[in-house]
């Protein structure tokens, strides 16, 4: 699982600004329809996957969801697989992860216990909120693997950021890749806000703009 002591940048940079950073090389890391559950939160941490298969594929396997965050390693963020318009859990299992020195959780699917979980502020970010439960359409699957996420794959070690825009991955092995370009993204959003608030020409404008989709290139 990679180490984020040494790439503390990686708090400098919102998630626009990682998404468009990873887009100029050809990556699409923005886990669709998630968001957080609270405005402010924020949560960057490497991430540990929770799978999930149809129901009926196979027998239950026995393991629940407080094993699961009882073994996952501190201070990652548990991203779950689930693919489905139904509750994954609500306040009590989110208490248990905050305790249990998880850094957040990211599902593709909904929360219960909503009120709960906003008065806490843990960083959880999902598709939605539903009273009905997901146990008639998925059982738990692979622990620590590469799942589908948001419709973006996701493995264990992969750095998962979010913030009040959504959710965003970053493939392990492209992470230094990505903060390179983030740099540059970062200068472009600054240099165009204050180009627009001089009230500088519309060509002007679109030049800058127009810089978003090459990659800088090392000097």
């Amino acid at each position: 699982m990679i180490d984020l002591q040494g790439k503390g940048e990686i708090a400098r940079f919102s998630t626009a600004v990682l998404y468009d950073a990873a887009r100029r090389l050809g990556l699409e890391i923005g886990l669709r329809g998630v968001s957080p559950i609270a405005a402010g939160l924020r949560l960057a941490a490497p991430a540990y996957t929770v799978g999930f298969i149809p129901t009926g594929q196979r027998p239950k396997s026995g393991q629940n969801f407080y094993d699961i965050i009882n073994g996952a390693p501190k201070g990652s963020a548990l991203v779950f697989g689930a693919n489905v318009d139904r509750w994954l859990f609500g306040g009590n299992l989110s208490l248990f992860a905050q305790l249990s020195g998880i850094a957040g959780m990211v599902l593709d699917g909904c929360l219960r216990d909503i009120a709960e979980l906003r008065e806490r502020g843990y960083p959880v970010f999902s598709s939605g909120v539903s009273v009905s439960g997901y146990s008639r359409d998925r059982l738990l699957g692979e622990l620590g693997g590469t799942i589908v996420c948001g419709e973006v794959t996701v493995a264990t070690g992969d750095v998962v950021v979010g913030d009040d825009d959504g959710v965003v991955c970053l493939p392990a092995a492209r992470v230094d890749d990505i903060l390179f370009q983030a740099e540059d993204i970062l200068e472009l959003d600054l240099k165009l806000a204050r180009d627009i608030e001089s009230r500088r020409p519309l060509a002007s404008l679109h030049e800058t703009r127009l810089r978003w989709s090459v990659p800088r290139s090392p000097s």
